[in-house]
């Protein structure tokens, strides 16, 4: 990307739904059933995803720039070969695998719901901590066991929303942090990828790429998110399918069948935040349906209890292991005087 600040941003990468265009184009379906005819540097984008609102120049579309040279260019030709190839992965096909799909996972517009959504759970709660302590500071004395709750009950029941406190870069540091986490999971001892393709194409795309089914079966947006047990599907192509697993019931040699395609199809249908895509000249599905409404975390069941204790220290992030990483973070992390405040001073 370099000099181009396009503000058009692919929340799946071009090359990846190029594996799924004739002459340049998708098909692509919404949850309205309406169905068009999509250009690729149209499908799947989401325009200003990933820059920074409060840089200038080159340095707003920096993250943007990081995939495009990090993270897209190397992946590309390492899944071409994937997708036309007839044996396993080789180890040095590994680690950009694992990075494609790690990366995949979180630069969609489900992820960023995810995190958002559950901050919109969890804040009222956080608001109620940090109500408690500055009751403490105001009163310049503990507060009883009984006081504690009247305060945190009411705070939470008061609540403003989170934009409060709302930092507009912080869904692109957590995009930053959870790929490594999510490398780290599919990257560990157990896990195993398994290429499955087909003689015909019966796969479709969504514009969340992947989509990640838990072990009974369901695709759901339940935290945590990427559980020991989940597997990742990721199609390739039509007659590729990708999948990240810690199960050992896949048979490569009996290649795509009928049955696991249509668990794809259902996967991308329910991940998908808008559409999914086909080649034109492919059918869909006969049983292909999407969802009313995107993804939902159900709320959570809060208790409380007064404790004596005083907070622990504030939980650090491991540290970046890649230094490019490091340095994004540093841009999109404000500096002390700016730094948003952070709710926990209180006991409950």
């Amino acid at each position: 990307m370099g000099a181009n600040t396009s503000r058009e941003h692919h929340l799946v990468p071009k090359y990846w739904l190029r594996a799924f265009a004739e002459d340049g184009h998708v098909r692509g379906r919404w949850r309205s059933g309406a169905e068009h005819r999509t250009p690729v540097r149209r499908a799947a984008v989401g325009r200003d995803f990933n820059t920074d609102p409060l840089a200038e120049g080159e340095r707003r579309v920096a993250l943007e720039t990081y995939l495009d040279h990090h993270v897209d260019g190397p992946c590309a030709p390492v899944l071409r070969t994937v997708r036309e190839g007839r044996g396993p992965l080789d180890e040095a096909q590994h680690a950009p695998v694992l990075d494609a799909l790690a990366w995949q996972v979180v630069r969609t517009q489900t992820f960023r719901s995810f995190d958002e959504q559950v901050g919109q759970h969890l804040f009222p709660a956080l608001w109620a901590v940090e109500a408690v302590g500055f009751c403490e500071e105001e009163l310049g004395r503990p507060l009883s066991d009984a006081e504690r709750m009247e305060v945190f009950w009411t705070a939470v029941r008061t609540a403003p929303g989170p934009s409060v406190v709302a930092d507009p870069r912080s869904a692109l540091r957590v995009m930053i942090r959870a790929f490594e986490r999510t490398r780290d999971v599919l990257a560990a001892p157990g896990r195993q990828l398994v290429i499955l393709r087909s003689a015909v194409p019966m796969l479709v795309l969504g514009d969340s790429g992947v989509a990640l089914r838990r072990k009974d079966g369901t695709f759901g947006l339940t935290p945590p998110l990427l559980p020991e047990t989940v597997e990742v599907f990721a199609p390739l192509s039509p007659t590729c399918l990708l999948v990240s697993t810690p199960r050992a019931h896949y048979r490569p040699q009996q290649g795509l069948t009928r049955r696991i395609a249509a668990k794809a199809n259902a996967g991308a249908a329910a991940w998908c935040q808008d559409a999914v895509y086909r080649p034109p000249s492919m059918p869909w599905p006969s049983r292909l349906q999407l969802p009313g409404a995107p993804l939902v975390v159900r709320p959570p069941r809060l208790t409380a209890a007064p404790t004596q204790q005083r907070p622990g220290p504030a939980p650090a992030h491991p540290e970046m292991s890649r230094s490019e990483l490091r340095d994004l973070l540093d841009q999109l992390t404000p500096t002390p005087a700016v730094r948003p405040p952070v709710p926990g001073r209180g006991r409950v």
